[in-house]
């Protein structure tokens, strides 16, 4: 067993974790690297020394420090297969973004979660076969919560075409582990809010909107119950996840992120506190399009990944908040 990863008594990991002799000069590749949770972690990736293959469909520079980015789409095979080749470590975050819009667009949603991700196993069985893959799923396939808060062995009932989808990869790389005796790790993700995060369209998800609403003065407007009960997982803490899945210790797994609980209202509150500005804070009634993906109250045990591999939120709202709010200040046309 490497040196570097602290085993607990009962043989599972424990902190603190030796990131920099993990990944230091390894061979890894992030798809979706320039999306807002792709991004953060290549970011990380490349500060720690790795050598790493950014692929995702937008263009931009080559190279950037020890990454290189390979502009591509996961229904090309020349391109997909340049990226993973070789790999050790596979983060599978290229994805359809959209509740609402994947039962608008249920077949472009199929495209890019399931083809998306059955194309990439198999080039993946090919180019890099020994890669231990991990995999950005979502909470929203639990549905309305049964009990809170909920853990992975929670009944599955998605709400929506989206969550089917992820579902769905989540089976096929189960599958595909099994038959290649390889690791697969889905991290079923909350709510990631953080510095460069998207506001706009479907990716903003509720921390987007309500970030770009009070940065640029309109005031949030919560629709529906402001009581109602989610978890906000901070980028960092999110990339962090994402690192410990990736040891060479660590076991496969279905694991959960997630955070303490607040309601909507409290966190639109934290964000003009963050402001430093009096909260504009409205409610509207929840819009027909969206009553049917209202799922309640509903927030993440994440009690089984702190035992096995000892993540836990580090980066409280509020400090968190704070920081998010400077980096827009900071760069405004990233909003």
């Amino acid at each position: 067993m490497p040196p570097h990863i602290v085993i607990g008594d009962n043989g599972r990991m424990r902190t603190p974790l030796d990131y920099q002799t993990a990944f230091a000069g390894r061979r890894l590749a992030v798809t979706g690297a320039r999306g807002f949770l792709g991004a953060r972690l290549t970011d990380r990736l490349v500060g720690l020394g790795a050598r790493v293959v950014g692929f995702d469909r937008a263009p931009g520079a080559r190279e950037n420090g020890n990454a290189v980015f390979v502009c591509g789409d996961l229904a090309d095979p020349a391109a997909l297969g340049e990226a993973l080749d070789g790999a050790e470590v596979i983060f599978h975050l290229a994805a359809a973004a959209g509740h609402r819009e994947s039962m608008e667009r249920p077949l472009a949603d199929f495209e890019g979660n399931v083809l998306g991700t059955l194309r990439l196993l198999r080039a993946a069985a090919e180019r890099a076969p020994a890669a231990r893959i991990v995999f950005a799923s979502t909470r929203q396939l639990y549905g309305r919560a049964h009990r809170l808060p909920a853990p992975e062995n929670h009944p599955v009932e998605p709400p929506d075409v989206h969550a089917v989808h992820k579902e769905t990869a989540e089976h096929l790389g189960r599958h595909f582990s099994k038959q290649r005796s390889i690791p697969f790790t889905a991290l079923r993700l909350t709510n990631l809010y953080g510095p460069a995060q998207p506001t706009r369209g479907p990716a903003a998800g509720l921390t987007g909107r309500f970030l770009r609403q009070a940065l640029d003065g309109e005031g949030i407007t919560i629709l529906g119950d402001p009581n109602l009960l989610r978890d906000f997982v901070h980028v960092d803490d999110a990339v962090d996840g994402f690192l410990r899945c990736a040891m060479p210790a660590a076991p496969a797994g279905l694991w959960n992120l997630g955070a303490p609980p607040v309601s909507l209202g409290e966190f639109a509150a934290a964000i003009f506190r963050a402001l430093d500005e009096p909260p504009q804070i409205r409610t509207a009634p929840l819009p027909e399009d969206f009553q049917s993906l209202a799922i309640g109250d509903f927030h993440s045990d994440w009690s089984a990944i702190r035992a096995e591999l000892g993540w836990e939120p580090s980066v409280d709202l509020e400090r968190g908040l704070r920081g998010t709010v400077r980096a827009f200040r900071e760069h405004p046309a990233a909003r």
